[in-house]
């Protein structure tokens, strides 16, 4: 499979993390900054990074648009420049476009002038948060969909010494147990006769309503 090659437009915290991951997963990455400073920050994971005014035309154009699969627009504390270079990119053709913001407004305009996708990252994560805490998890935790989730699970003191056979989670939760944290140990897949010992975590897939259900049932 051929590499991915993606186009970042500002060099923020956000956008260092977005670099660092994207560099990390093998992707070809243009990376273009006013500010030489943040492009020496992150130089040695770019193919290429070009200090430059992204939102002139002239600077994109430079580039062949259409030869990227997507351009990702992370700075989000000047409108106008998001702006001007999402239409611009959005009038050369480029594939795919996604803008970071701050506001609902934002996102609006974003979408309007050619953003195929707008993210609001510290949005997604308060609300994140929230339904975890909401749930009692405190853990790692990762959404499938607005029903589903793989979260892990601080076992009762009722469950120490029996297997998942005999507590039959499956059945009586709805609960599906795909890992084990034991101490510094991750045991994937764990055996159902195996009995659980102290301290365990378990990693289950599962509805937010069966997980919350048995969080709140050993909470009392």
């Amino acid at each position: 499979m051929a590499k991915k090659v993606f186009m970042v437009i500002g060099i923020g915290q956000f956008g260092k993390n977005l670099v660092s991951t994207l560099y990390s997963s093998d992707v070809d990455l243009l990376v273009i900054d006013k500010d030489i400073n943040r492009l020496e920050e992150i130089e040695n994971m770019a193919t290429r990074a070009v200090c430059a005014d992204a939102s002139k035309f002239e600077v994109l154009n430079q580039f062949d648009i259409k030869s990227f699969d997507g351009a990702i627009i992370t700075s989000s504390h000047d409108l106008e420049f998001s702006v001007k270079t999402i239409m611009h990119l959005h009038e050369m053709g480029m594939p795919f476009i996604m803008a970071k913001a701050t506001t609902d407004f934002e996102g609006r305009i974003f979408t309007k002038v050619g953003a195929n996708k707008v993210i609001f990252p510290d949005k997604e994560v308060g609300i994140r948060l929230g339904k975890q805490i909401a749930m009692g998890n405190y853990y790692d935790s990762l959404d499938l969909s607005d029903e589903y989730s793989i979260t892990d699970i601080s076992i009762p003191d009722e469950w120490v010494g029996k297997s998942m056979v005999q507590l039959n989670l499956r059945k009586a939760y709805g609960l599906n147990v795909i890992g084990i944290r034991r101490q510094d140990e991750l045991i994937v897949n764990p055996k159902p006769e195996d009995n659980f010992v102290d301290e365990d975590i378990i990693i289950v897939l599962g509805s937010n309503r069966d997980i919350q259900h048995v969080r709140k049932k050993y909470s009392e």
